[in-house]
């Protein structure tokens, strides 16, 4: 397996305090079993999205409701080296229009919906070193969230997981952290299935992928991710955020990224962008003890030969990327070749365990056979943890959203090809997640 040399130094670099950490491993006692925890969570999800984008194709109207339960097991360290998770998931349909596979909540049989359960997480862990300067290695099924450039949903009724090998470092501001995996478990299906590329469905045979971040201060970091998928797909992106002033009322944050996707010797073009693909924002806020609000800009360039590009921000079929910026929507993505996005959102606190808060996106400048295209969206959320029933927390959203309706895969023009057809349709989005810790 031949990994792309930023990768190979990143793992390099991760794993060679392995000599130094184990030396620093403690051999105290057990608490394997004593130490262990059995968390129970149940997670009720409901979604709709009731835009026209695709009614050209035949699909309308997105809503599914599922319920989720989630056992998750945590041994505590045998010797204060070794352990062992475990997470079991499943899922129970309570509602389901006929397009209900958009809203990724239930197991799609062949335009059925259905429930389903599996395994979602079983990997052994060590450790070695303390809590300022550590070695920390997991092999096999796993959560990786935000773990250089994979991700996994968390906010659907189940969470996704990947197989493979990871590690996760420290010494003392500087963080690194890297994985190699095979295969992947998607939110909505108990399958688990190998990568594969987007035109052919050849199989890739991995993702390494890796990130370091430095902290200088309490309150600013700076991160550097990269991932590749078997000489397929590479994906570099470096991520800041801190503090511009801190007084006593507030303080005046900031946060910002680039991403770059370059599709290496197997790449295909066939989505998203033919070459290459870039994508940069900048956000600036200001965040008091009951009130936050920020201003977000964005740009992305994406030239694709066969239509409209896109940024594509994953790694292939049956994977999914890492992607922090504000311009992956609630209802829309502005991340369209030449599009510029607005973003701006405010929350308020009006109770202890009560946010409120409203957000829009405009995204403009995009371009398709001499059309202006032009996209919006905006909308309120709610967020509450009451007090009195620990481990609950409810959320809602709901909002309209404006786009373009999309027919043979670009966007649909008028006859005389001076404009577009406009797509507008709601979204919403319910959860009620209850956490107990069974052990306790």
């Amino acid at each position: 397996m031949i990994i792309h040399s930023r990768l190979y130094t990143l793992l390099l670099l991760t794993g060679c305090g392995m000599g130094i950490y184990s030396n620093t491993a403690s051999a105290g006692g057990g608490g394997f079993l004593e130490k262990s925890r059995l968390d129970l969570t149940l997670k009720n999800v409901w979604m709709l999205n009731t835009t026209n984008q695709l009614a050209d194709l035949g699909i309308g109207e997105q809503n599914a409701w599922a319920q989720g339960i989630h056992l998750d097991f945590q041994s505590g360290w045998y010797k204060n080296t070794l352990g062992i998770d475990a997470s079991w998931y499943g899922v129970a349909k309570l509602y389901a229009s006929d397009a209900f596979y958009g809203r990724d909540l239930l197991r799609d049989n062949n335009g059925k919906a259905e429930g389903f359960n599996k395994i979602g997480q079983i990997y052994a862990r060590a450790k070695f070193g303390d809590e300022e300067h550590y070695l920390r290695m997991y092999a096999g099924w796993r959560q990786l969230y935000k773990f250089g450039m994979l991700n996994v949903t968390r906010s659907r009724a189940v969470p996704s997981s990947y197989e493979g090998l990871s590690v996760e470092s420290r010494w003392r501001n500087v963080d690194l952290r890297a994985a190699v995996v095979q295969r992947f478990s998607e939110r909505d299906e108990p399958e688990k299935r190998h990568f594969l590329t987007l035109k052919t469905n050849k199989r890739i045979n991995y993702i390494a992928t890796g990130d370091i971040r430095w902290k200088p201060r309490a309150d600013m970091q700076i991160q550097y991710r990269v991932g590749e998928s078997d000489n397929y797909l590479l994906r570099q992106g470096v991520e800041f955020d801190g503090l511009i002033l801190a007084t006593q009322g507030g303080d005046v944050f900031f946060r910002g990224a680039y991403y770059h996707n370059r599709g290496l010797s197997r790449w295909e073009g066939a989505r998203g962008f033919t070459r290459s693909a870039q994508h940069y924002y900048g956000q600036l806020g200001y965040r008091s003890e009951l009130t936050e609000s920020a201003l977000a800009l964005s740009h992305t360039r994406a030239k694709y030969e066969n239509g409209l590009g896109h940024f594509y921000w994953h790694f292939g079929k049956n994977t999914r990327g890492a992607f922090n910026s504000p311009a992956d929507g609630e209802g829309n993505d502005y991340i369209n070749d030449g599009e510029k996005m607005i973003h701006a959102y405010s929350q308020y606190k009006i109770l202890p365990n009560l946010v409120l808060g409203i957000f829009g996106h405009y995204g403009f400048g995009t371009r398709y056979q001499n059309v202006d295209l032009k996209e919006w969206e905006y909308g309120g959320y709610f967020s509450w943890s009451p007090q009195s029933v620990s481990g609950l927390n409810v959320f809602g959203g709901v909002g309209p959203a404006y786009t373009w309706k999309v027919k043979g895969g670009a966007p649909s023009l008028t006859d005389n090809k001076d404009g577009y057809h406009r797509a507008k349709g709601i979204g919403a989005t319910l959860r009620v997640e209850y956490k107990i810790g069974l052990f306790e």
